[in-house]
Protein backbone atom coordinates (compact mmCIF):
# COMPACT_ATOMS: atom_id res chain seq x y z
CA UNK A 1 0.00 0.00 0.00
CA UNK A 2 1.46 3.66 -1.08
CA UNK A 3 1.71 5.87 1.82
CA UNK A 4 -0.25 8.85 2.14
CA UNK A 5 1.09 12.66 2.42
CA UNK A 6 -0.52 15.22 4.89
CA UNK A 7 1.07 18.74 4.98
CA UNK A 8 2.75 19.50 8.60
CA UNK A 9 3.92 23.35 8.99
CA UNK A 10 6.29 23.79 5.70
CA UNK A 11 6.91 19.87 5.56
CA UNK A 12 5.05 16.75 3.28
CA UNK A 13 5.08 13.75 5.95
CA UNK A 14 4.54 10.40 4.11
CA UNK A 15 2.63 8.27 6.52
CA UNK A 16 -0.21 4.75 6.86
CA UNK A 17 -2.59 3.37 9.46
CA UNK A 18 -4.44 0.09 10.05
CA UNK A 19 -7.47 -0.64 12.04
CA UNK A 20 -9.17 1.63 13.92
CA UNK A 21 -10.12 2.44 17.68
CA UNK A 22 -7.67 4.66 19.39
CA UNK A 23 -4.55 6.04 17.67
CA UNK A 24 -1.23 4.51 18.09
CA UNK A 25 1.60 6.53 16.45
CA UNK A 26 4.90 5.53 16.19
CA UNK A 27 7.82 7.15 15.48
CA UNK A 28 10.87 5.60 14.23
CA UNK A 29 14.47 6.31 15.24
CA UNK A 30 17.77 7.55 13.42
CA UNK A 31 18.70 6.29 9.71
CA UNK A 32 15.19 4.77 9.56
CA UNK A 33 11.76 5.36 8.66
CA UNK A 34 8.05 4.49 8.61
CA UNK A 35 9.03 1.13 7.33
CA UNK A 36 10.73 0.54 10.49
CA UNK A 37 7.37 -0.05 12.16
CA UNK A 38 5.97 -2.25 9.06
CA UNK A 39 5.41 -5.60 10.64
CA UNK A 40 3.78 -3.33 13.57
CA UNK A 41 0.72 -1.80 11.98
CA UNK A 42 -0.87 -5.11 11.32
CA UNK A 43 -0.03 -6.23 14.48
CA UNK A 44 -1.72 -3.54 16.16
CA UNK A 45 -4.67 -2.58 14.06
CA UNK A 46 -6.69 -5.45 16.10
CA UNK A 47 -7.43 -3.22 18.57
CA UNK A 48 -6.20 0.59 18.00
CA UNK A 49 -5.69 2.46 14.64
CA UNK A 50 -1.84 1.92 14.05
CA UNK A 51 -0.72 4.94 12.44
CA UNK A 52 3.45 5.12 11.23
CA UNK A 53 5.12 7.83 9.32
CA UNK A 54 8.44 8.76 8.03
CA UNK A 55 10.00 11.85 9.89
CA UNK A 56 10.76 14.91 8.14
CA UNK A 57 14.39 14.20 6.10
CA UNK A 58 13.63 10.25 6.47
CA UNK A 59 12.47 8.35 3.48
CA UNK A 60 10.36 8.49 1.39
CA UNK A 61 9.83 12.15 2.35
CA UNK A 62 11.76 14.76 -0.16
CA UNK A 63 11.75 17.92 2.46
CA UNK A 64 14.45 20.36 1.19
CA UNK A 65 16.68 22.62 1.71
CA UNK A 66 17.62 20.93 5.49
CA UNK A 67 17.05 23.55 8.08
CA UNK A 68 19.93 24.58 10.06
CA UNK A 69 18.25 24.36 13.02
CA UNK A 70 17.06 21.05 12.68
CA UNK A 71 16.49 18.54 16.14
CA UNK A 72 14.26 16.80 17.91
CA UNK A 73 12.19 19.95 18.91
CA UNK A 74 11.53 20.31 15.13
CA UNK A 75 10.64 16.68 15.38
CA UNK A 76 8.06 17.44 18.43
CA UNK A 77 6.62 20.18 16.51
CA UNK A 78 5.75 18.14 13.72
CA UNK A 79 4.45 15.46 15.69
CA UNK A 80 2.28 17.40 17.17
CA UNK A 81 0.55 18.45 14.29
CA UNK A 82 0.98 15.09 12.75
CA UNK A 83 -1.29 13.84 16.15
CA UNK A 84 -3.83 16.43 15.37
CA UNK A 85 -4.27 16.39 12.02
CA UNK A 86 -3.86 12.61 11.21
CA UNK A 87 -4.94 10.80 14.73
CA UNK A 88 -7.38 13.53 15.25
CA UNK A 89 -7.33 12.85 18.90
CA UNK A 90 -5.04 12.12 21.56
CA UNK A 91 -3.07 8.99 20.60
CA UNK A 92 -0.73 6.58 22.21
CA UNK A 93 2.93 7.30 21.21
CA UNK A 94 5.29 4.52 20.99
CA UNK A 95 9.07 6.15 19.65
CA UNK A 96 12.62 4.73 19.27
CA UNK A 97 15.88 6.14 19.79
CA UNK A 98 15.72 9.87 18.92
CA UNK A 99 12.40 9.72 17.83
CA UNK A 100 11.73 8.85 21.28
CA UNK A 101 13.41 11.99 21.86
CA UNK A 102 10.81 14.35 20.05
CA UNK A 103 8.14 12.58 21.74
CA UNK A 104 9.53 13.41 24.90
CA UNK A 105 9.60 17.13 23.63
CA UNK A 106 5.92 16.53 22.15
CA UNK A 107 4.54 15.33 25.86
CA UNK A 108 6.02 17.38 27.54
CA UNK A 109 5.08 20.58 25.36
CA UNK A 110 1.51 19.10 24.45
CA UNK A 111 0.33 16.74 27.17
CA UNK A 112 -2.95 17.27 25.85
CA UNK A 113 -2.01 15.18 22.95
CA UNK A 114 -0.30 11.78 24.06
CA UNK A 115 -2.55 9.54 26.05
CA UNK A 116 0.47 7.20 26.99
CA UNK A 117 3.93 7.61 25.98
CA UNK A 118 6.37 4.21 25.36
CA UNK A 119 9.91 5.31 24.99
CA UNK A 120 13.17 3.21 23.83
CA UNK A 121 16.31 4.86 24.47
CA UNK A 122 15.65 8.27 23.86
CA UNK A 123 19.24 9.88 24.09
CA UNK A 124 18.56 12.91 25.47
CA UNK A 125 22.54 13.18 25.97
CA UNK A 126 23.24 16.45 27.46
CA UNK A 127 21.58 15.06 30.48
CA UNK A 128 25.15 13.30 30.82
CA UNK A 129 27.06 16.62 31.32
CA UNK A 130 27.52 17.17 35.40
CA UNK A 131 26.52 13.30 36.32
CA UNK A 132 29.10 10.93 37.91
CA UNK A 133 30.52 8.89 34.74
CA UNK A 134 28.65 10.57 32.37
CA UNK A 135 30.97 13.43 31.18
CA UNK A 136 33.61 11.70 29.63
CA UNK A 137 30.59 9.37 28.12
CA UNK A 138 29.23 12.09 26.49
CA UNK A 139 32.76 13.86 25.33
CA UNK A 140 33.86 10.53 24.04
CA UNK A 141 30.21 10.37 21.79
CA UNK A 142 30.68 13.79 20.78
CA UNK A 143 34.45 14.21 20.06
CA UNK A 144 34.90 10.30 18.49
CA UNK A 145 31.05 10.11 16.47
CA UNK A 146 28.92 13.15 16.24
CA UNK A 147 31.61 15.54 15.27
CA UNK A 148 33.35 13.39 12.73
CA UNK A 149 30.12 12.46 11.39
CA UNK A 150 29.13 16.16 10.58
CA UNK A 151 32.71 16.86 9.08
CA UNK A 152 32.23 14.28 6.28
CA UNK A 153 28.77 15.25 5.62
CA UNK A 154 30.57 18.77 5.09
CA UNK A 155 33.00 17.26 3.06
CA UNK A 156 30.51 15.97 0.71
CA UNK A 157 31.25 12.08 1.69
CA UNK A 158 27.86 10.80 3.76
CA UNK A 159 28.59 7.18 3.31
CA UNK A 160 31.47 8.41 5.65
CA UNK A 161 29.72 9.82 7.98
CA UNK A 162 26.81 6.98 7.98
CA UNK A 163 29.28 4.31 8.63
CA UNK A 164 31.16 6.58 11.56
CA UNK A 165 27.60 6.35 13.40
CA UNK A 166 26.52 2.80 12.23
CA UNK A 167 30.11 1.46 13.58
CA UNK A 168 29.99 3.47 16.89
CA UNK A 169 26.71 0.93 18.16
CA UNK A 170 27.78 -1.75 15.67
CA UNK A 171 31.44 -2.61 16.17
CA UNK A 172 34.24 -0.95 13.79
CA UNK A 173 33.78 -1.84 9.93
CA UNK A 174 30.48 -2.99 10.38
CA UNK A 175 28.73 -0.60 7.66
CA UNK A 176 30.96 -2.00 5.07
CA UNK A 177 30.04 -5.00 6.27
CA UNK A 178 26.69 -4.89 5.87
CA UNK A 179 24.97 -6.11 2.74
CA UNK A 180 24.76 -3.65 -0.44
CA UNK A 181 20.74 -3.51 0.17
CA UNK A 182 20.92 -2.31 3.31
CA UNK A 183 23.83 0.07 3.20
CA UNK A 184 21.78 1.28 0.16
CA UNK A 185 18.22 1.60 2.56
CA UNK A 186 20.05 3.28 5.46
CA UNK A 187 21.34 5.91 2.60
CA UNK A 188 17.91 6.93 1.77
CA UNK A 189 17.95 8.35 5.27
CA UNK A 190 21.48 9.66 5.49
CA UNK A 191 19.75 13.67 5.16
CA UNK A 192 18.16 13.04 8.45
CA UNK A 193 21.58 11.91 10.28
CA UNK A 194 23.28 15.47 8.15
CA UNK A 195 20.54 17.43 9.69
CA UNK A 196 21.07 16.68 12.88
CA UNK A 197 25.19 16.42 12.62
CA UNK A 198 25.20 20.07 11.28
CA UNK A 199 22.29 21.78 13.36
CA UNK A 200 22.91 24.69 15.16
CA UNK A 201 20.76 22.88 17.94
CA UNK A 202 22.69 19.83 18.42
CA UNK A 203 21.23 17.50 21.12
CA UNK A 204 18.74 20.03 23.13
CA UNK A 205 18.71 19.71 26.29
CA UNK A 206 14.73 18.93 27.60
CA UNK A 207 14.01 20.17 31.27
CA UNK A 208 14.26 17.90 33.91
CA UNK A 209 11.48 19.35 36.02
CA UNK A 210 9.16 19.40 32.85
CA UNK A 211 9.84 15.76 32.28
CA UNK A 212 8.90 14.95 36.01
CA UNK A 213 5.65 16.59 35.76
CA UNK A 214 4.22 14.15 33.23
CA UNK A 215 0.55 13.35 33.46
CA UNK A 216 0.03 10.67 31.21
CA UNK A 217 1.32 6.78 32.10
CA UNK A 218 5.03 6.10 30.57
CA UNK A 219 6.30 2.49 29.96
CA UNK A 220 10.38 2.47 29.23
CA UNK A 221 12.19 -0.23 26.91
CA UNK A 222 15.73 -1.09 26.83
CA UNK A 223 18.62 -3.45 26.17
CA UNK A 224 20.66 -5.10 28.51
CA UNK A 225 23.32 -4.67 25.69
CA UNK A 226 22.79 -0.75 24.92
CA UNK A 227 25.85 1.66 24.69
CA UNK A 228 27.00 3.28 28.02
CA UNK A 229 25.67 6.46 26.48
CA UNK A 230 21.93 5.01 26.60
CA UNK A 231 22.17 2.95 29.86
CA UNK A 232 23.14 6.17 31.72
CA UNK A 233 20.81 7.99 29.98
CA UNK A 234 17.84 5.46 30.87
CA UNK A 235 19.11 5.82 34.77
CA UNK A 236 18.47 9.15 34.47
CA UNK A 237 15.25 9.29 32.90
CA UNK A 238 13.66 6.06 35.19
CA UNK A 239 14.78 8.49 38.36
CA UNK A 240 13.15 11.64 36.65
CA UNK A 241 9.72 9.23 36.35
CA UNK A 242 9.33 7.15 39.58
CA UNK A 243 6.35 5.64 38.25
CA UNK A 244 6.97 4.70 34.91
CA UNK A 245 7.50 1.40 34.76
CA UNK A 246 11.05 0.01 32.40
CA UNK A 247 11.67 -3.47 30.99
CA UNK A 248 14.86 -4.44 30.12
CA UNK A 249 15.13 -6.95 27.73
CA UNK A 250 18.33 -8.98 27.87
CA UNK A 251 19.93 -9.81 25.09
CA UNK A 252 18.97 -6.19 23.61
CA UNK A 253 21.06 -4.27 21.96
CA UNK A 254 20.16 0.49 21.49
CA UNK A 255 17.65 -1.45 18.91
CA UNK A 256 16.05 -2.88 21.62
CA UNK A 257 12.76 -3.62 19.52
CA UNK A 258 14.40 -5.20 16.50
CA UNK A 259 16.49 -7.64 18.76
CA UNK A 260 13.15 -8.38 21.05
CA UNK A 261 10.61 -7.49 18.41
CA UNK A 262 8.04 -10.34 20.19
CA UNK A 263 8.55 -9.21 23.81
CA UNK A 264 8.31 -5.27 22.95
CA UNK A 265 5.15 -5.85 21.09
CA UNK A 266 3.61 -7.68 23.59
CA UNK A 267 4.57 -5.53 26.37
CA UNK A 268 3.39 -2.44 24.63
CA UNK A 269 0.13 -3.93 23.93
CA UNK A 270 -0.25 -4.52 27.77
CA UNK A 271 0.82 -1.08 28.66
CA UNK A 272 -1.70 0.52 26.22
CA UNK A 273 -4.33 -1.48 26.72
CA UNK A 274 -4.16 -0.72 30.38
CA UNK A 275 -3.71 3.06 30.10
Amino acid sequence: MEPSSVRVGDVDLAWSAAGSSDPVVFVHGGLADMRYWKSELPAFQHRWRAIGYSRRYSHPNRNRPLIPDYSPRTDARDLAELIETVAGEPAHVVAASIGACAALFTAAERPDLVRSLVVIEPPMLRWLEGTAGGDAVWREFRDDVWEPAGRSFERGEPERGVATFIDYFLGPGRFDRLPAASRARIMQNAAELEAQTRSTDRFPVLDRDAVSALPMPVLMLSGALTRPTHALVDAELEQLLPDARRIVMAGASHDVWVDRADDCRAATMRFIAAA
